[in-house]
């Protein structure tokens, strides 16, 4: 599992790989440019909105996998909205 430290540091390498200044990375994610010098400082919790505007604007690709301890209980992956339905149905959830 990756750590906000890893993502900060995978943000910031992915950014100058780009050859990107922050400025430019701010611009193009539409945040400020402190903001980006705080996630890639790992000096504050970056919210998702955040993280997701960085990740598009750097073309990363974003995969969320259930916790290994839920692993299992639906197949190993997030349940749709018909097994959420379900799962409400008999009590499951």
């Amino acid at each position: 599992m990756k750590t906000l430290d890893d993502v900060s540091g995978e943000i910031k390498r992915l950014r100058r790989l780009k050859k990107m200044s922050q400025e430019s990375l701010a611009e193009k994610s539409r945040i400020s440019r402190g903001t980006l010098i705080s996630v890639e400082k790992n000096s504050s919790n970056m919210s998702l909105d955040t993280f997701l505007r960085l990740a598009h604007a750097l073309g990363m690709e974003v995969t969320l996998t259930p916790h290994p301890a839920e692993r299992g209980r639906v197949g190993g992956r997030f349940p749709n909205f018909l097994e959420i339905e379900e799962m409400k149905r008999t009590g499951k959830l």
